[in-house]
């Protein structure tokens, strides 16, 4: 019950952040604003973003592709269309419940591909982590790119922010971690006699052959390609969006890196980014000379564009996964 009761609480206050962030966009705009906006929804051009919606699905092809590569040097060989439903699967369950798609996508492999939980969760880690060094380096561009523009507003809107949070707790709860995994790495070196803990270590092991798996990666440019190929599919989302208007069709293509750089720490704060996406999108925009009332309303199609995506696919991924693997699902395995 109280594990119910902290779920729906979690959704609930990552939704409440998303509404408060419009609230504080609309609540700030004039009437006349406000109806700008409404027609810049009229007039939007929504065929680009259906391309945005097509091309972006290749990204998605692409993430599980590098997936299966990170699987192999464990020798799994799941099927390309099981790692690429999975994912979208993930995504779908991520809208719901934060963090909830990376235990969803590794339990459907467990049950359609007989891949460990834990292996399969720990290149899920190592993805989040490749992902996260990707977003470094876009940062990195665009401030070479674009310093003059987002230095001071990446200082109000990270910097500070991120800093303000860095209290005694934070460091306190960190170090509580710290303690943990040194507890556990200690019961996994241990030798005992005690059935429940080679359990334990068994666990562990699987989780660390999968964080470390991509050091066994057997094509290593094509996994660097993939990992780099799906940002520039980002990238390219956020661009054709930019066509649906005709004032954002004429910024430059390196406004759309810092669209993506900033609109993925949106994505970060908010579950997929509802509410917070838009408004760092209007402000990103605002910096260009892009007035509110379109900025805002990019942000929105952008945003929609990126989500209906991830509900389409993968509502289809979820009927069809099924029907796919006929001859049933495999027992999981044990640890």
């Amino acid at each position: 019950m109280k594990d119910k009761i902290l779920s729906i609480f979690k959704i609930v206050f990552f939704l409440g952040i998303g509404i408060f962030l419009i609230w504080l966009v609309v609540r700030n705009l004039t009437e006349e604003q406000k109806q700008q906006i409404i027609a810049a929804f009229k007039e939007a051009n929504y065929a680009w973003v259906v391309l945005a919606i097509l091309v972006g699905i290749v990204s998605n092809v692409s993430r599980a592709i590098r997936w299966k590569m990170l699987l192999k040097p464990m020798g799994h060989s799941p099927k390309l269309s099981n790692t690429f439903m999975a994912i979208m699967i993930g995504y779908l369950a991520n809208l719901a419940v934060p963090r909830l798609g990376e235990v969803s996508r590794c339990g459907i492999l467990t049950k359609y591909e007989k891949i460990p939980f834990n292996q399969s969760f720990g290149t899920v880690i190592t993805e989040r982590i490749i992902d996260m060094i990707c977003l470094i380096v876009l940062f990195i561009i665009t401030f070479f790119v674009e310093h003059e523009k987002i230095y001071n507003y990446t200082i109000q809107t990270i910097v500070n922010p991120i800093r303000g949070k860095l209290s005694i707790n934070t460091l306190l709860f960190s170090f509580i971690l710290l303690v943990g995994f040194v507890l556990l790495v200690f019961i996994f070196r241990k030798k005992s006699k005690n059935s429940f803990l080679p359990k334990i270590r068994s666990i562990i092991k699987g989780f660390i052959e999968g964080v470390i798996s991509i050091k066994n990666v057997e094509k290593p440019f094509w996994f660097v390609f993939h990992s780099v190929f799906i940002w520039f599919v980002y990238y390219l989302t956020v661009y054709i969006c930019f066509y649906c208007f005709k004032e954002t069709a004429l910024l430059k293509a390196s406004t759309a890196m810092v669209v993506l750089a900033f609109g993925s720490v949106a994505v970060i704060i908010t579950p997929g980014g509802i509410g917070a996406y838009p408004v760092i999108v209007t402000e990103v925009l605002s910096l260009f000379n892009i007035p509110v009332p379109i900025g805002f309303a990019l942000g929105w199609i952008v945003w929609l564009s990126q989500t209906l995506e991830l509900i389409i696919i993968g509502l289809i991924s979820l009927l069809l996964l099924p029907l796919i693997n006929k001859e049933g699902a495999k027992p999981a395995p044990s640890v």
